[in-house]
């Protein structure tokens, strides 16, 4: 082959490679360029590994139907800063959306704090006028099935104007011998008169932390009560199995009216001293909690909500409220009583001090529960024993230790070991602890739900958020299922459409299931006013604008570069 012959065979070679190198080249952009409608942000509190999981997850759902999605994950800190008052847009230093878990305690009266648009805090925008009328008189209405009818109606307008998304409610787990007979979840140490073990008179139940007081008006953690206010001290009502209230030291109530009810009292109760248990103790305990210079951890409520209590004789009870209200029952007279006669002469100021709430010198307080304290060893574990003389009958089992292990790993390991009986729920176990318990035969669960929903927040106040259609749209991309099975290994929750759980007064039965589906957050996302050909490329130019250009320009450089080389072997 001549000098000139191998030129142009080089040449042709070098133009394959530029054709095929500019049309690759053409195809990547193509394929790489995204189009959205537009974009929001996703703000996601530290410390809930599932919750950022779950925001990991939506950030691959929204661009499904168009949305581009921002997920931040930031200190709880700043996540109040953002949500405080009526927020504005996370680039304006508030936020789009957001996950986390909401709580209404178990009376639905508790909406009243998030979505009342004078009452409420506020924090998603939200403002619905038939909506608080109905706040305001279930908040009244004394009679249970009315205030039903009032809440369904809520849950009803909260389900389609959706002001938040529930989508994961979560189910908390207790991990406990398998021997352990008696044990309900609802109850908890409320019932730890029916715990037991065969052949056994000790059971050792754990938790996280210590109590922080002995006297319930000053519990500030839920530690304290558990470990303390439920096994020592009683209420006139309780809650029993699925959160519904039911009688305790108090056999009956009524309600005389709107703001005045009586309670009629067990008349065998006495307090762990021997003194009988009267109408005297539950004035003289709700009367404290209304002194402010007691420093009770419920002043607030109490005295906003009681005018005056009247003790009828020794086993009736009357109590005067300033203005109705309905979930008194709920949290009035759950709060466990404490004894007149041990306390009555002790400085109001006093009191957080005294042995009854310190245990200070091995003196503990005195109550009416089925157990009795009689060590504290702070940070190691309260040693209870039976009271025989309780109400309700002997405990079953002579000896509780309220044990502490902060670690859940050390926790589970002492439970493996035999060690320990009963792990409380405030562990936070992950799906594969609870799984481990379940494949060992000698262990066994206590799962519960929580009430409260774990949510997408949305500021309706932002100006794309504020259609109800995009909203829909959102709600439909949701993957609940998954969320379920994979992210909570399907023993860490169960999935959420409305936001009053089953288990609450005022859970709408009648309302649907929301499906995930891409097809109709489409069709909601065009009812909103965006339309899909918006997101389509647009059609690839002619041909001759493109691969003409291209095959004119190498063909120039070809040409130039032959013209060279003839050039040259014309001057030889």
């Amino acid at each position: 082959m001549g000098k000139f012959q191998k030129a142009i065979f080089v040449f042709s070679a070098l133009l394959l490679l530029v054709i095929a190198s500019l049309a690759s080249t053409i195809r990547l952009r193509a394929q790489e360029e995204e189009r959205y409608f537009f974009t929001l942000h996703l703000m996601v509190p530290k410390g809930n590994v599932i919750r950022q999981n779950v925001g990991e997850v939506l950030t691959s759902e929204f661009p499904k139907i168009g949305i581009k999605l921002e997920l931040h994950i930031v200190d709880f800190s700043e996540f109040l800063d953002r949500i405080r008052g009526a927020p504005k847009t996370w680039e304006e230093g508030g936020y789009d959306l957001f996950l986390v878990q909401t709580g209404y305690g178990f009376d639905p009266s508790g909406i009243r704090t998030y979505f009342h648009s004078e009452g409420g805090l506020q924090i998603f925008n939200f403002s619905n006028g038939i909506l608080d009328k109905l706040i305001d008189e279930g908040d009244k209405t004394i009679d249970p099935a009315e205030r039903e009818k009032i809440y369904l109606k809520a849950s009803e307008i909260l389900y389609y104007e959706l002001p938040v998304i529930p989508y994961w409610r979560v189910v908390n787990t207790f991990l406990l011998s398998a021997d352990v007979k008696g044990f309900s979840p609802y109850y908890d140490t409320d019932g730890c008169n029916e715990w037991e073990i065969p052949g056994k008179d000790v059971i050792r139940y754990v938790q996280p932390s210590d109590a922080d007081n002995l006297n319930p008006i000053f519990m500030q953690t839920g530690y304290s009560v558990r470990a303390v206010g439920d096994p020592v001290y009683d209420s006139l009502v309780r809650y029993g199995e699925n959160f519904q209230l039911e009688p305790h030291m108090a056999k009956s109530w009524e309600w005389v009216n709107n703001t005045y009810i009586i309670f009629h009292l067990h008349e065998n109760i006495r307090w762990h001293d021997g003194v009988p248990f009267t109408a005297e103790d539950v004035k003289f305990t709700y009367e404290t909690i209304m002194n402010k210079d007691v420093g009770a951890v419920d002043y607030s409520r109490f005295s906003e909500v009681i005018k005056r209590v009247d003790v009828i004789d020794d086993y009736t009870v009357g109590v005067a409220l300033n203005e109705p209200y309905a979930a008194f029952l709920d949290y009035i007279a759950t709060h466990q009583i404490i004894p007149k006669h041990i306390l009555e002469d002790v400085p109001p100021a006093d009191l957080v001090n005294h042995w009854t709430n310190t245990g200070e010198g091995g003196q503990y307080p005195i109550g009416t529960g089925p157990y009795k304290i009689v060590e504290w060893k702070v940070d190691e574990y309260i040693k209870l024993v039976a009271n025989e003389d309780y109400f309700m009958g002997p405990p079953k089992t002579k000896e509780i230790y309220m044990m502490v292990i902060p670690e859940s790993a050390t926790a589970l390991a002492a439970l493996q070991k035999g060690d320990v009986d009963i792990l409380n729920d405030w562990f936070g176990w992950t799906p594969e602890q609870i799984n481990e318990v379940k494949q060992n035969p000698k262990l066994t669960t206590a799962p519960y739900p929580i009430p409260g929903p774990q949510l997408v927040g949305i500021n309706c106040g932002h100006p794309i958020l504020n259609n109800r259609n995009v909203r829909w749209a959102i709600n439909h991309i949701i993957p609940r299922e998954k969320i379920i099975k994979e992210l909570c290994g399907g023993v860490a929750g169960r999935e959420a459409y409305q936001y009053l759980a089953p288990e609450t007064l005022g859970h709408n039965p009648n309302l649907p299931k929301v499906e995930y589906s891409i097809e109709k957050a489409k069709q909601y996302m065009e009812l909103a006013g965006y339309k899909y050909e918006w997101l389509e490329p647009p059609p690839p130019p002619p041909a001759i604008t493109t691969t003409g250009i291209v095959v004119a320009v190498v063909c120039l450089v070809v040409g130039i570069a032959i013209g060279f080389v003839v050039g040259k072997m014309g001057r030889r």
